[in-house]
């Protein structure tokens, strides 16, 4: 019934059916809700209709708080979404495992009858973990989806044909990071089990450290060290210090080449240079974004499917931070008595860029700027950000995380705070800078001011985003989804030159300080470019009336933003 839809009789009694939102599925046995309405009067079920369903949206919004009442990890597990959860809260979900473990490290030795064959049993069951056996893989899957449903993960049992199974089947993405993320750690901790219920039965100590299964370990010869004890402390250092985040960004793809062409059971000490060589070589030959693109294969197969479709490969500045990255985390092993001995002085590639990027010309300019200039109404991020951009040198993200409390008054003068504090002084989380010399407080342009950008903001309510419609990237970065739209829109109005990008606006604004013989450390101090201690000297707000003198003198003649703006209002009033 168009009415009322989902109404249905059921066995001559009238039920009304609601399908059950995709964010609430893993919540409920079936993808419907069905209620029954208590009469076979169809009359009747139209007047209950209304209330019933009622209950079903109340039912909804329920659980829905439910969820948000939780804490990340209890609403991930409750959802089967453990994708949403990082390595860090992967880990606190293994540790609850390991603790309720105990007694598999510590047998009684008056309950072996052969110690011989017991310590025969566990060295086989460490090297078939080592070589990673079909059937210990198993093992370990069947032991992470019985973790899994243990914690509250939505399951139901396996299913043999007709027969239903005892096991419980959680239902989450078994191609998710997450997913292999966790069968890693229980893997690693059989083998860490398997070695302390050992050194318990012989009263030996040749565990090596590992900061879940082993935090007190000894510190053994540096033979015994295997890569991914390596890169396991190493990560869980750098989490600490650095956040999980920020790790997973700059760290993540180099974990898995790896954990691909070394292996973690590989030895430390042999990790030499040609194995490294041949990691550069691998990570060249990689897709870009290959992780989005070919999301179910192994990094291998990425390969090999990028270069039968002829897809781009990694840019030799991606490869070389890569590579810096890689020499850090030996550096680290070597520091801490890891047993690293490879010397990685020389490894980085030398990383050429493939496009020359370049400013902008008036032209050019102009086209872009009245373009975009109808977006100030309805869309305002889409013509502010880039003509902030191109009269402060900005970068995209510097200018999509602003708040309306960014824009501040020093000496009479309209600046913008691209700091990570606020007005009290406190850091604000969301806030990401390239590094500390990119922080700075730049005074507005007068074509900026000209053109009503201080009217703009007043439109915004106050301590709020400046952007709101800019909504963060899985990365949390704001400036991802500006990037790829501006990328899109030059290319609709003709300027589809590959050295013109949204970045070209800091070039063109680094050539226009120079075309107005700005000296250049205040260049660079506009700009955020500021060198070690020009930074200090310029990066306070007793700087702000000396820069806004020097910017004052940077023009894009005869491209003028407040034309743009005045020019088509008073055409009309000519017009009129």
């Amino acid at each position: 019934m168009a009415r009322y839809p989902g109404l249905t009789p059921r066995e001559g009694t009238w039920t009304v059916r609601k399908s059950v939102p995709a964010d609430l599925k893993h919540l409920y046995p079936s993808n419907t809700v069905r209620k029954t309405l208590a009469t076979k009067d169809l009359r009747e079920a139209k007047r209950r209709y209304p209330f019933k369903l009622a209950e079903i949206e109340e039912d909804f919004q329920r659980k829905r708080e439910e969820l948000h009442a939780r804490s990340l990890v209890e609403a991930a597990l409750a959802t089967g979404c453990i994708e949403n959860l990082g390595r860090s809260a992967l880990e606190g979900i293994v540790r609850g495992w390991w603790d309720a473990r105990a007694d598999y490290r510590r047998p009684d030795a008056d309950l072996v009858d052969d110690l011989d064959d017991f310590l025969g049993e566990l060295e086989r069951d460490l090297a078939a973990i080592k070589t990673r056996e079909d059937d210990v893989g198993d093992v370990v899957a069947r032991m992470v989806d019985r973790l899994l449903s243990e914690r509250g993960v939505p399951s139901k049992p396996y299913r043999i044909g007709t027969v239903r199974t005892q096991t419980m089947y959680p239902a989450v993405n078994r191609d998710s990071i997450a997913y292999a993320t966790l069968k890693s750690l229980i893997s690693d901790g059989l083998r860490f089990e398997a070695m302390l219920a050992r050194d318990h039965l012989t009263g030996q100590q040749t565990a090596p450290p590992h900061p879940i299964f082993n935090p007190d370990g000894s510190q053994p010869p540096a033979g015994i060290y295997c890569v991914g004890d390596l890169v396991g402390a190493f990560r869980a250092e750098r989490e600490k210090l650095h956040g999980t985040e920020s790790t997973a960004r700059k760290y993540g793809l180099l974990f898995r080449v790896i954990e691909e062409c070394w292996g973690n059971q590989l030895p430390v000490r042999d990790v030499t240079r040609q194995r490294c060589v041949d990691l550069v070589t691998f990570l060249e030959s990689l897709p870009a974004n290959g992780t989005k693109k070919f999301p179910k294969l192994t990094l291998a197969q990425s390969i090999a499917a990028s270069t039968k479709g002829n897809h781009k490969r990694l840019a030799p500045n991606t490869v070389a931070s890569y590579v810096q990255n890689l020499s850090a985390l030996l550096r680290w092993g070597k520091l801490h008595g890891y047993g690293v001995t490879v010397s990685t002085e020389g490894l980085k590639p030398k990383g050429g860029a493939e496009v020359e990027r370049r400013g902008m010309t008036a032209a050019e300019l102009a086209l872009i700027f009245n373009v975009l200039a109808p977006h100030r109404q309805e869309a305002p991020h889409k013509f502010w950000v880039p003509a902030l951009a191109a009269y402060t040198g900005a970068r995209a993200e510097e200018l999509c995380q602003l708040r309306t409390e960014d824009v501040i008054e020093v000496d009479g003068i309209k600046c913008l705070n691209l700091t990570r504090f606020d007005a009290s002084g406190r850091a604000v989380k969301e806030k990401r800078f390239k590094n500390r010399t990119s922080e700075r407080i730049v005074p507005i342009h007068d074509e900026l001011l000209a053109s009503g950008f201080l009217e703009f903001v007043e439109s915004v309510a106050r301590d709020q985003r400046l952007f709101p419609a800019l909504q963060p990237s899985s990365k949390g970065n704001y400036s991802h989804n500006l990037s790829k739209w501006f990328g899109r829109f030059m290319d609709s109005v003709g300027l589809s030159d590959p050295a013109l990008v949204f970045h070209s606006f800091r070039h063109g604004f680094r050539d226009a300080c120079r075309m107005a013989d700005i000296a250049e450390e205040t260049a660079h101090a506009l700009g955020g470019w500021a060198t070690v201690n020009q930074g200090q000297r310029y990066g306070n707000r007793g700087a702000v009336p000396l820069l806004h003198r020097a910017l004052k003198r940077v023009s894009y003649a005869p491209f003028s933003l407040r034309s743009v703006i005045v020019a088509p209002a008073q055409r009309r009033q000519d017009v009129g």
